[in-house]
């Protein structure tokens, strides 16, 4: 359908029709082979094959019984909580300075924090081995935490930006003039009303660690192998079919985390107006 508009400009009614077929074709294209995986993962064939009269949970059963991918599981595990939750304790305040502070290089600092968002992972890791080398840091369970706090703190301080365009700065006023203290007035008047995008923070944070392989396969050490630089080391010399069953795993676990992030935002009762 064709509409001319009062200044004579020509709207397309198929405009919107083909956008959406072209969002639903690059979805697809990005979701379906991470799908792939699960039908093959359920195989009792123990290959790369789908057999559909044949299901069977034998691939995840190898894995759980191999203490090779349980020790890589809870090294990703340990490292993913630590450096989340070191990046969104150092991402809350930074986000909170970013948005009320006023002081010189407000931008540039930001820009910085952010930066691993923008710059390629591959610097970001060689930058981080040379520095790891060159301290004796290298293949330390410390380092990898740091490394991934920074990696996931910019997911932290953008969402926290975003929820503090929802905190009202007069109620912050109004407790200063009350004589509460700058901490105080932080924490019981500005954290009450983040909560849900600390926590979303936190949950990305959280993802980018675990699913991260460049910067973990630069720094780890004989004890310190990750889930994901197991499954590459896998594909290199390996080519054993329980990556199948690790890679259904780590999506499932993906999609958990976005969906609780968008039930959570999208419940009025958790909306971020709770503030003392």
């Amino acid at each position: 359908m064709t509409v001319t508009t009062a200044k004579g400009r020509v709207w397309s009614g198929r405009l919107p029709c083909a956008s959406t077929v072209l969002a639903i074709l690059v979805y697809a294209y990005l979701v379906v082979p991470s799908l792939v995986v699960m039908p093959i993962s359920l195989s009792e064939a123990g290959e790369f094959t789908l057999d559909r009269a044949r299901l069977s949970l034998n691939l995840f059963r190898q894995f759980f019984a191999s203490e090779a991918w349980i020790t890589a599981l809870w090294n990703s595990f340990q490292i993913a909580i630590a450096a989340s939750a070191l990046a969104t304790l150092i991402g809350i305040p930074a986000a909170y300075a970013f948005a009320r502070g006023r002081f010189y290089g407000r931008s540039t600092v930001q820009m910085l924090v952010i930066s691993p968002m923008f710059v390629p992972v591959i610097v970001i890791a060689l930058g981080l081995y040379f520095l790891a080398a060159a301290t004796g840091l290298q293949g330390r369970f410390a380092t990898l935490v740091l490394a991934h706090a920074m990696y996931g703190l910019p997911f932290v301080v953008m969402l926290v930006l975003s929820g503090m365009t929802q905190v009202d700065p007069a109620l912050e006023k109004a407790a200063m003039l009350m004589g509460a203290s700058p901490l105080r007035v932080f924490v019981q008047i500005v954290l009450p009303q983040l909560k849900i995008s600390i926590f979303a923070g936190f949950l990305f944070a959280f993802l980018a660690s675990f699913d991260e392989v460049v910067i973990a396969w630069f720094l780890n050490g004989p004890s310190t192998i990750t889930l994901p630089v197991k499954m590459y080391s896998s594909i290199m010399w390996e080519n054993t079919p329980v990556i199948a069953a690790v890679s259904t795993m780590l999506t499932v676990l993906s999609f958990a985390v976005c969906l609780l992030t968008m039930v959570l935002g999208a419940n009025p009762g958790a909306k971020n107006t709770d503030a003392p």
